[in-house]
């Protein structure tokens, strides 16, 4: 018995094959083993001392996979990676290989059905589920996130890194690494985002008023200075200067209080010697409100505020200097009032700009208190703690005291906000080490990722707060792939399990292909994407993935197909009743992306086949094996079809071709852009061909059959792997197999739907716990 991690063996023998389908798509179970106090000892032990151990004893185990290690079923199924791995080369059929003694049927429906029962299925409950890594936001999510959030579509992640992909997706944890080119990419991001969301006071085209002249004003010691106005109430940028006249520089700077009769601000003069300081500060009128007041800080002493120097500077007590000695006011001018709420803000300011702030100190940090709080809870996708508001606050506290209006202020710390990990990261906070249910707001955010690629919505965030959201769970799943949100987490589904992203990248001979384009090319990737998502919202059977009797096209992928009687860009249900097409497998976008630029590829199309839907991926080539001859001569000479019948003569070929190849003629007649054809360079095609086990078919229709009838187990169990996969941001590890049986135990008769899998997805303890770290 022989496993291998890298370039695996696989068996030509037809009769292993039969052993291996029946086994693997047809689920045989023996009813003895279900029995059995201990099926290992009594059955599976001596199959693999006849089988296996000469290979894979403790002292020379090939692939580090030891088997004689195991004394009775108990220590044996507690090892689940290795019999994971086991698993794998049954299914990849690469055991036992073709010069050693084979199983008999019985022997391996024993070996197959006990890895999947008693050591898959008995782990439910075992142990906690391995943990989500903590991971940040991919591309698409931030996007999403920014425009749910914020109500625009800004796209701002294009000029982000690409995102790695893990398993297959781009939303697992363990790839989604942060370089120093994200963190300076995400400020620029932040500062974009905040400026377009929130609109700033213009001003400057405003004409100024005057207050105060540009003579100077004393500022006496022991009172103030007034002047009047008439500005209507509202809020003005105010510019001020102050001189300080013949004061010595180790007189300490004073505190002043500037403002109007309701709302003043305290400043303090830098330390310039007989020049004029400008300062800038947004200040407010309030209705009754008529003088401006400058005056020294109240609620202290002179002495405390100046110094007993300063003091006896200011008052004439210093006869060194003359009468024009101390500080001075010596202008005033206002540009304003802006409107509290203009005309034409756009929808992102007043969904984050939710209070205008009040005169006076007090009023701007109160209101600028609740728009912040009200914006992280959202952003961070649970309620801020009062420190975290704090934090914020601090930093719209230094922007507004530098003379920023409140507007600008909130943009800079909301800058913050969108560069926090807080926002960044799906982030479970350890509160303790071990396993704990997700808390409502962590739930709602892991389902609102799976669902939408993007932050929960308001009713989301009510049932978390309300604490609901597991009892309402099932509402809210249907509520959620009804919404037109869910178009994300078709396209970013289908997109990488399918492999469909590729499709953007192809390129095809524009002599042999003409009329191929990137609007052919979006079309017959929204064909899929129509297709899955009327499966799914419309509780179609799950094997009508496989094969169907309509899908949906506008009229230009119609011609494509060669279909008549539709007309426009509009895509619609179209029926394919009598035609050679139906289901994933005959679509233009994997029979394009399955395609070499010149030619069809039937080994592509038969390893997308084994990998994408059987989840039975053959290993990369050995070293060495030449490529098919391609040249002129050699095409001329003989089909395709022959052609890779002498490639895989050669002994290291023959196993993987042999069962990718037969995948790929079946589709044959159509191109390497999926058009229909009955000959290919004047030859006429043979799409006919056998599966391991001697299921033979004719053509398209008859594989897509067979694999109902033969690979729907299989089918199934590969979709919950990839679905799972997307839905945890992980690979799966042997405590999940678990989770995959039991949701595919439901996948019978009426529950044979694409919902019923997400449903067993969202409500396992794998999707709803933290995890902890385990054996996977």
């Amino acid at each position: 018995m022989e496993f291998r991690d890298g370039n695996r063996r696989l068996l030509p023998s037809r009769t292993l094959a039969l052993i291996l389908l029946s086994t693997i798509t047809l689920g045989i179970v023996p009813r003895s083993d279900a029995s059995n106090p201990d099926a290992f000892r009594e059955r599976i032990l001596p199959l693999l001392e006849q089988y296996c151990i000469d290979c894979h004893a403790e002292v020379y185990a090939e692939a580090g996979v030891v088997l004689d290690r195991f004394d009775d079923g108990g220590a044996a199924s507690r090892d689940g990676k290795t019999w994971l791995r086991v698993l794998d080369a049954v299914e990849g059929r690469i055991m036992p290989p073709a010069d050693e003694p084979q199983p008999t049927v019985e022997e391996l429906e024993a070996i197959v059905s006990w890895i999947e029962r008693d050591v898959l299925l008995s782990r439910a409950g075992a142990s906690p589920p391995p943990p989500v890594v903590m991971r940040r936001l991919n591309r698409q999510e931030y996007d999403n996130t920014i425009r749910d959030l914020l109500g625009l579509d800004l796209k701002l992640s294009d000029a982000f890194p690409a995102d790695e992909i893990g398993f297959g997706f781009d939303n697992v944890g363990s790839a989604l690494n942060v370089s120093p080119i994200h963190v300076e990419k995400y400020l620029d991001a932040a500062e974009r985002a905040m400026a377009a969301a929130i609109v700033c006071p213009d001003v400057e085209g405003m004409a100024p008023a005057e207050l105060i002249g540009l003579r100077t004003y004393p500022l006496p010691i022991d009172g103030s200075v007034e002047f009047e106005h008439t500005l209507k109430p509202g809020r003005y940028l105010a510019e001020f200067s102050l001189v300080r006249v013949r004061v010595a520089e180790s007189v300490p700077p004073p505190r002043l209080v500037i403002g109007f009769g309701s709302d003043r601000r305290t400043v303090e003069a830098v330390r310039v010697q007989d020049e004029t300081v400008v300062y800038r500060y947004w200040l407010t009128v309030a209705e009754g409100d008529d003088s401006v007041i400058v005056a020294l800080a109240p609620g202290q002493s002179e002495s405390d505020v100046l110094g007993t120097e300063a003091v006896t500077a200011l008052a004439g007590g210093d006869q060194r200097y003359g009468d024009d000695r101390g500080l001075h006011v010596d202008s005033m001018v206002v540009r304003g009032p802006v409107p509290t709420r203009p005309e034409g803000l756009p929808e992102s300011h007043l969904r984050i700009v939710v209070r205008e702030p009040g005169p006076g100190d007090e009023g701007r940090i109160e209101a600028a208190r609740e728009v912040i709080s009200r914006f992280a809870d959202r952003a961070f996708r649970r309620p801020a703690t009062a420190e975290e508001v704090e934090e914020i606050l601090d930093v719209f506290l230094l922007a507004h005291d530098r003379g920023e209006s409140f507007e600008r202020a909130v943009q800079i710390a909301l800058t913050g906000v969108l560069v926090s990990p807080r926002f960044l990261y799906l982030v479970e906070p350890e509160e303790a080490p071990g396993d704990r249910p997700l808390n409502d707001f962590e739930l709602a955010s892991r389902l609102s990722y799976f669902l939408w690629s993007s932050m929960p919505d308001a009713e989301l965030f009510r049932e978390a707060r309300a604490g609901t959201l597991r009892e309402h769970l099932r509402a809210q799943v249907d509520r959620m792939l009804r919404d037109p949100k869910s178009d994300a987490f078709v396209s970013n589904f289908v997109g990488q399990w399918l492999q469909l992203r590729k499709l953007d990248s192809v390129a095809r001979d524009g002599a042999l292909f003409p009329g191929f384009d990137d609007s052919l090319k979006a079309a017959m990737r929204e064909e899929t994407e129509r297709f899955f998502a009327d499966v799914l919202r419309n509780d179609r059977p799950l094997l009508d993935l496989l094969d169907s009797d309509d899908t949906f096209l506008n009229q230009a992928l119609a011609e494509h197909y060669g279909i008549v009687g539709v007309s426009g860009e509009e895509f619609r249900r179209v029926s394919l009743e009598g035609r050679p097409r139906g289901g994933l497998l005959t679509q233009a976008s994997v029979l394009t992306l399955t395609s070499n630029p010149n030619r069809t590829s039937p080994v592509k199309r038969g390893q997308w086949i084994l990998q994408q839907i059987l989840g039975t991926p053959p290993p990369p080539p050995p070293p060495g094996v030449p490529d098919l001859d391609e040249g002129e001569e050699a095409a001329a000479s003989a089909s395709l079809r022959e052609r890779l019948e002498r490639h895989r003569s050669n002994p290291d070929c023959a196993s993987c071709h042999s069962q990718m190849d037969p995948l790929g003629f079946a589709l044959e007649n159509f191109d390497a852009i999926g058009r229909w054809r009955d000959e290919d360079a004047g030859i006429p095609i043979d799409p006919s061909g056998e599966l391991p086990g001697g299921i033979a078919f004719d053509d398209a229709e008859g594989l897509k059959r067979a694999l109902v009838e033969t690979s729907a187990k299989k089918f199934r169990r590969t979709l919950i792997e990839n679905l799972m996969t997307y839905a945890l941001g992980r690979s799966l590890g042997p405590e999940d197999y678990p989770t995959v049986e039991e949701i595919r135990s439901r996948l019978t008769g009426e529950d044979d739907r694409l919902r019923t899998i997400l449903m067993g997805i969202v409500e396992s303890p794998a999707f709803q716990h933290r995890g902890t770290a385990g054996e996977s």
